[in-house]
């Protein structure tokens, strides 16, 4: 399981860099068009929007999956033991919630709506650029499983307690 998680953050982070330095190179030739030939360039604006989008959602996955969001600490620093873990398990299975709610079934509803629209400057289907809603609703929802299961495998080596 660890392994699997180590290879996912690896992919992630590493499509989430890639779309990085895409996003500044996109940015270098829109600037130079813009302010050195006087010729700004649509495709660039839109190509930067849709980036931004996409980086931002699978970075969020990321950060789910390696539990590096917010969290108000007040409730979890007060509880110990079989405490702990059911207030972990509870936030992951309300994440896992919401991913399925808003990221799968909502991103869905998008795609559905973006496959009557095409972009205007890159003249492709919207879908195309929602179906990252549905993707990074899956990856969240498989780093909250992934979150659950070494939560209650830590819990049950650190020798507190077993759950017979």
């Amino acid at each position: 399981m660890k392994r699997f998680k180590k290879t996912l953050d690896k992919v992630l982070s590493d499509v989430c860099v890639g779309l990085l330095a895409f996003m500044t190179l996109i940015t270098i030739y829109q600037i130079t068009m813009r302010y050195v030939f006087n010729s700004p360039s649509t495709i660039s604006e839109d190509i930067l929007s849709y980036s931004f989008v996409w980086v931002s959602l699978l970075g969020t996955a990321l950060v789910f999956g390696q539990k590096d969001h917010m969290r108000l600490s007040f409730f979890s620093d007060k509880v110990k033991g079989r405490g702990q873990i059911a207030l972990s398990i509870f936030s992951e299975l309300l994440i896992l919630t919401i991913a399925i709610s808003v990221f799968l079934v909502g991103g869905k509803a998008v795609m559905g709506v973006g496959a009557l629209q095409i972009s205007p400057t890159l003249y492709i289907s919207m879908d195309w650029i929602y179906i990252i809603l549905p993707i990074s609703g899956i990856l969240i929802l498989i780093y909250s499983l992934i979150n659950i299961i070494q939560s209650i495998q830590e819990f049950n080596e650190s020798g507190k307690g077993e759950w017979q």
